[in-house]
């Protein structure tokens, strides 16, 4: 392993969600509380974005949001009610307390995930 002192560990989660409607209002809360839950220190404002008026093949809202630790982003395909949020993060943190917040603020039970 290259530099094993330092700690990196990554998550990606995907599924169908269930919530009503995910506009950039939502996703600015999503990433803001999601830094909250994990303990993470934010570097600015979630980053909020849309390639509905310039991509044919996804439309739907995402989102980056850049920590101290490192980051995460959200990905939306509103069509499908599909999302994939990718974090990584160079502080341990609980993959499971993590994969049931998910859960809850995107009220689904289905999704997968995966930890490296």
């Amino acid at each position: 392993m290259l530099c094993p002192e330092i700690h990196r560990q990554r998550l990606i989660i995907e599924g169908h969600f269930e919530v009503d409607s995910i506009n950039d209002a939502f996703v600015q809360g999503f990433l803001t509380e999601l830094t909250g839950v994990m303990g993470m220190t934010p570097l600015s404002d979630p980053v909020i974005f849309s390639p509905d008026a310039v991509s044919e093949m996804h439309h739907g809202v995402g989102g980056f949001q850049p920590w101290a630790e490192s980051g995460c982003s959200l990905y939306t395909w509103r069509d499908k009610k599909f999302f994939t949020l990718d974090v990584y993060s160079c502080k341990p943190y609980d993959v499971e307390r993590l994969v049931s917040w998910v859960k809850t603020r995107l009220n689904t039970d289905n999704l997968q995930w995966r930890d490296a």
